[in-house]
């Protein structure tokens, strides 16, 4: 029973913590006599300018629970902490529990000054009994001081699990499963609530046909009803009982083999009806439809078969699913859904299914979406489809990136759109940034590029490259711009150009120096053996271009060794990460090489070459046609225009 205890104390602490996790300080305070409670201060408690010390929270629990437990006389503290926003009571009783009519009504003065914008959190939970019974009006909106509005109520029924195991030993054991639970037909009227979540652990997976859904819900106003676990079945009747209540969503969760009309029954009273599913292993969606007209939304988390939404729903506008491989196959009769959510174990998606969902799609939910761990096709298509819908006609919750420990170029992107840092200032241009300009995604990498270009201004702009036209004779002339930003990767790779810039000029200096020695000496003894024979004067020459072609070829291959160390230095300190490199602007890129690297334009040119050569030879037909037409003209008025003679 202590076991229980233990673990009953983690599960009624474990939404405190969830929903305010800014808890500061706690304390032993008395609010009900019968009953052990303790309060807790958060953050909003410790700036308030109240004189007395105000708590945000309380936890109570008892053995008993009698007409008396929340009557007066109360407590010392119940008069004046009445602001708490999450109420925890719980019970561990193990023989009959009987809930009164208006049981709860005091707790309604505990809240009775918190904001009314407030959302307030009221657990009830009963632990390890043998029956329990809920009397005419048991809970109704009293509770809540009749303001429904921003108000969760949270019932959790837990019976004995060892009276289950005596109930199959023992055949003449009276106790059964089905007097466990004893509802009264008017249980809950008068409840109005804006969200109830009813907690029930059975054996079965559902209560007792004797109490329907619309014996213990009738007369209710519930804005969302929630069942966990064990389930209260509707009325199988033909002539269903007349329900007076109000339920706009009815959401059930359960862990079931397969999806279908008898694990998910049709809940006729309802407006809208949501199936959340988790881990099956099949579904067969043709069985809802002739009865489910009111299902509204599908939520398969963590399936164990290939998801396929293969029966066209008309009523279905919301699918959330849980899975590996999102492709078209998946949302095959889904296409006219309003809203859908991804979650964590998202890996592939096919781009064909944005373009499926981009006519009735309206809310597309990624917060669950871990974007690391998809593959890069993947990321990059969904980071598109993000960059060109969002805040655009499509309404996107983006996925969580509130802790960046490491460099990753999704994450940041989602990051700066998530704060609208299009015009962010360059001074908070990072190292991280610098690594998303070669992202693999077309999308991060253009995103990057434009807001952090490589010179920050004009005048910046114009300051470079004063500065490399003075020094074009440097030995550094061939660097190409980088923006170190006080940063050690940038200076070591400096460093590294320099030293290779260094190493190559010496390796040509080198070759040169060889090359002219090779041809001062070749020249020498052209010039001695000249007037001796011909035959060696070519000999020499021949060998002299071949030295040079030779000399040539070692210093492309030298300068071919440099830039594959350069990259092989680049992939070391940008972490591996995949290079994506645009292709060039032929008229920009053209200008800003000759306005960088004048001395480039002196480079040899084959194309030039072949240029100059085509005019050449075209100037010279162009004279030859000519003269043949002079000459020709010539020719003709020597032999046919000669003077006649003149008779008297």
């Amino acid at each position: 029973m202590k076991i229980i205890q233990l673990y009953s104390n983690i599960l009624i602490l474990f939404p405190i913590l969830i929903n305010f996790p800014l808890v500061y300080s706690s304390a032993s305070c008395s609010i009900f006599p019968l009953l052990n409670c303790s309060c807790f201060q958060s953050n909003i408690d410790l700036n308030s300018t109240l004189q007395i010390k105000t708590y945000s929270h309380l936890y109570c629990q008892g053995n008993s629970l009698t007409e008396k437990t929340f009557q007066s006389p109360f407590g010392s503290d119940f008069k004046y902490q009445n602001r708490f926003r999450t109420i925890s009571i719980e019970f561990f009783i193990e023989n009959h529990i009987e809930i009164q009519s208006n049981q709860f009504d005091s707790l309604s003065m505990l809240f009775s000054e918190t904001d009314n914008n407030t959302q307030i959190d009221l657990f009830i939970r009963f632990n390890g009994f043998k029956y329990i019974t809920f009397h005419n009006h048991s809970l109704t909106s009293k509770i809540f001081q009749q303001r429904p509005q921003n108000k969760r109520l949270s019932l959790h029924l837990i019976p004995m699990r060892n009276n289950l195991t005596e109930i199959d030993i023992d055949e003449n054991n009276s106790t059964n499963i089905d007097d466990q639970f004893n509802f009264s037909s008017n249980c809950f009227s008068g409840l109005i609530v804006s969200q109830l979540i009813i907690y029930i652990h059975t054996q079965q997976d559902y209560l007792p046909s004797l109490y329907s859904f619309e014996k213990i819900f009738n007369n209710t106003n519930i804005g969302e009803l929630h069942f966990h676990g064990s389930i209260i079945r509707p009325s199988l009747s033909l002539l269903k009982d007349k329900f007076q209540g109000l339920i706009r969503s009815l959401i059930v969760h359960r862990h079931v083999d397969t999806i279908d009309a008898n694990t998910f029954p049709y809940y006729s009273h309802v407006y809208s009806y949501t199936i959340h599913s988790i881990e099956a292993h099949s579904i067969n969606l043709s069985s809802f439809l002739l009865s489910h007209k009111n299902l509204r939304g599908l939520e398969i988390i963590k399936p164990h078969f290939e998801v396929s939404i293969d029966q066209f729903i008309p009523t279905l506008d919301s699918l959330t699913i849980d899975i590996e491989d999102l492709n078209v196959k998946t949302l095959f009769a889904a296409r006219h859904i309003y809203n859908l959510k991804l979650g964590s174990r998202l890996r592939t998606i096919d781009p064909q299914i944005f373009i499926l969902l981009s006519q009735r799609l309206h809310h597309l939910d990624l917060s669950d979406v871990n974007l690391p761990q998809m593959k890069s096709d993947s990321r990059c298509h969904l980071i598109q489809y993000i960059s060109k819908n969002y805040q655009q006609h499509l309404n996107i919750i983006l996925p969580r990136v509130e802790n960046l420990t490491e460099c990753d170029c999704a994450r940041l992107f989602i990051k700066h759109i998530r704060l609208n840092q299009y015009l962010k200032k360059y001074s908070n241009f990072s190292s991280c940034s610098k690594l998303c300009y070669f992202n693999d995604c077309p999308t991060i990498s253009e995103y990057f590029r434009n807001i952090y270009p490589l010179f920050i201004d004009d005048n910046q702009l114009n300051h470079s490259n004063k500065g490399i036209i003075s020094n074009k004779n440097n030995s550094n002339e061939y660097l190409p711009s980088i923006d170190i930003s006080s940063d050690s990767n940038d200076v070591h790779m400096i460093s590294f150009l320099m030293n290779q810039t260094n190493d190559q000029e010496q390796n040509l200096t080198q070759k040169l120096s060889t090359t002219t020695t090779t041809t001062t000496t070749t020249t020498t003894t052209t010039t001695t053996t000249t007037t001796t024979t011909t035959t060696t004067t070519t000999t020499t020459t021949t060998t002299t271009t071949t030295t040079i072609i030779t000399t040539l070829i070692d210093v492309i291959k030298d300068n071919i060794s440099a830039i594959e160390n350069i990259q092989e230095y680049d992939d070391i300190i940008s972490y591996s990460t995949p290079k994506y490199f645009e292709s060039w602007d032929d008229q920009t890129d053209e200008q800003e090489i000759e306005s960088l690297y004048p001395a480039q334009n002196q480079s040899f040119s084959w194309i030039l070459f072949f240029i100059i050569f085509a005019l050449v030879l075209l100037v010279l037909l162009l004279i030859t046609i000519i003269l043949i037409i002079f000459f020709f003209r010539r020719y003709r008025k020597k032999q046919h225009f000669k003077p006649l003679p003149v008779y008297v």
